[in-house]
């Protein structure tokens, strides 16, 4: 998901580059390889409000959703991507994480098709972070989400039904706000 507004980034930080690329870059060329390398992965759907990511996306194994709606908050983000998907499962990865390692993410979702739960989140420290990961037992909670309501509060409504996904590392779930992040 890309549709954020950076407020407190003071410009647009996914376009902001980190080691010779942008942000919202690293998030894809991880998810672009994981498609290639897990049977789990068979589709990316990206969703942006921005022309310029747009554009840059056009020749990459992945399909990109125009989000026109993106002051109405993340739900939008959120309803774009699955109504967009033929899959029973979603994950949701935000692309201002970009220190997060593909082989983190390929790890989460294979240890969350083994757990047989409906529901997964990482978590560093016992907080619940991004990515997320939904069967289609929520896609309809999914789609009616409003506002800046993201999928958490669905997973805070069925603990009993989630996987977690242990991250030591950090860095790695840094999601990046601030310029002195980097």
């Amino acid at each position: 998901m890309a549709s954020g507004n950076s407020r407190r980034f003071n410009g647009n930080k996914l376009l902001y580059e980190i080691d010779n690329k942008p942000m919202y870059l690293h998030t894809v060329d991880k998810l672009i390889d994981l498609k290639k390398s897990n049977e789990n992965v068979d589709e990316i759907i990206f969703v942006t409000k921005y022309d310029k990511i747009i554009d840059n996306l056009k020749n990459k194994d992945i399909k990109v959703v125009k989000n026109n709606n993106s002051e109405f908050g993340i739900s939008q983000s959120i309803k774009l991507g699955v109504s967009n998907s033929s899959n029973n499962i979603y994950m949701f990865i935000v692309c201002d994480q970009p220190y997060i390692k593909k082989e983190t993410i390929d790890k989460f979702i294979n240890q969350f098709v083994k757990s047989k739960k409906n529901l997964g989140c990482v978590s560093n420290n016992d907080i619940l972070l991004n990515p997320t990961i939904f069967t289609s037992k929520y896609k309809q909670k999914l789609l009616n989400l409003s506002g800046d309501k993201g999928g958490k509060k669905i997973i805070l409504e069925n603990l009993n039904d989630l996987f977690t996904f242990k991250i030591l590392s950090e860095k790695e779930v840094i999601d990046i706000d601030f310029k002195y992040q980097l």
